[in-house]
């Protein structure tokens, strides 16, 4: 393998919140990485040893920095702290219960090549911190890599597929030029705690970036069903589907495609209708229920053929 250029060295961005468990794998796996400048660490607001795990696994070549935020204030957040507290060209996002195999860069970076603002491969998920343990990929077989991300393929392939639960392409942990990010005034929206991948993508494909896929490197993601991501409440949902319609009401006012986004952006708004839905069914039965539906029309259907799916899901596992 080709030796790394030294411009394009790297700045692991890893955020964490309660992540003892997971912590220790995640650092020592980005201190492995051979382009790796700097490897920052938030502890946001942990009550437990995340930093002090995280610190345990320190290799002694000075590039791991730990940052402890004494309150919980969301992924989107520590992220941008940690953007702001390094200085490598090129950031990595790592999640803290996700690890990546040696030498996931230099292949990520060899077959990448040089004409991109944003460089990701497929993921592969797996049941424990064990590379053996791998049971899916994130891309289905249908999806042909290397290729060019548009927006609008972006905004399909992160609608919901009832066979391919949380296989989103938000969920791609790509490099990221610094420059671009820095040129076009993009950050992580800090109202977010859902996701805020998915726009910061969708920020910078809208701004023209260059965004390709390869196949998988070595990006493991532990499925876990505790994991932030996979336990989201109706108010993250609604701050998700409020920056989307924001997004799509600037980018349209600055005379810009927005694609197919607005198909996504329907997605979230069913899905938030439907969650409230069943927020208000819990606190005050199915009038409040009905009631819920009948403020949001344009998602009923979508609201009823999930009741129906799920009816029958718990009908089958009964048989």
């Amino acid at each position: 393998m080709p030796a790394v250029n030294a411009a394009l060295f790297t700045a692991v961005i890893i955020t964490a919140k309660d992540a003892a468990a997971t912590a220790a794998r995640a650092v020592s796996s980005a201190l492995a990485q051979e382009p790796v400048r700097e490897v920052v660490f938030v502890d946001d607001g942990s009550r437990d040893d995340t930093s002090r795990v995280a610190a345990s696994v320190d290799d002694g070549s000075g590039r791991l920095k730990i940052i402890r935020m004494d309150q919980n204030r969301g992924p989107a957040h520590g992220r941008n702290v940690a953007i702001d507290a390094s200085s490598a060209p090129l950031l990595c996002i790592l999640d803290a219960d996700d690890f990546m195999s040696e030498g996931r860069l230099n292949r990520l970076l060899e077959k990448g090549g040089e004409d991109w603002d944003l460089l990701a491969d497929d993921m592969l998920f797996t049941t424990g911190p064990d590379e053996s343990q791998v049971f899916d990929r994130l891309l289905p077989d249908a999806f042909k890599v290397p290729c060019e991300l548009t927006l609008s393929a972006f905004a399909l392939g992160n609608l919901p597929r009832k066979n391919r639960y949380r296989r989103e392409l938000g969920f791609l942990k790509p490099l990221i030029r610094r420059s671009f990010l820095d040129a076009h005034g993009v950050r992580y929206d800090e109202r977010l705690r859902l996701g805020e991948d998915l726009l910061l993508y969708a920020s910078c494909l809208i701004q023209g970036a260059r965004f390709r896929i390869v196949d998988a490197c070595g990006y493991h993601a532990i499925e876990r069903h505790e994991s932030m991501s996979g336990s989201h409440h109706t108010h993250d949902i609604a701050a998700l589907y409020q920056a989307l319609v924001e997004f799509e009401q600037n980018a349209i006012a600055a005379g810009r495609s927005v694609g197919k986004l607005p198909a996504y952006t329907r997605s979230a708004r069913n899905n938030l209708a439907l969650r409230r839905a069943l927020d208000a069914k819990r606190a005050g039965g199915w009038f409040a229920f009905m009631a819920a539906c009948g403020e949001a029309p344009s998602s009923l259907a979508y609201i009823v053929s999930e009741l129906v799916r799920a009816k029958i899901t718990v009908v089958a596992k009964r048989m």
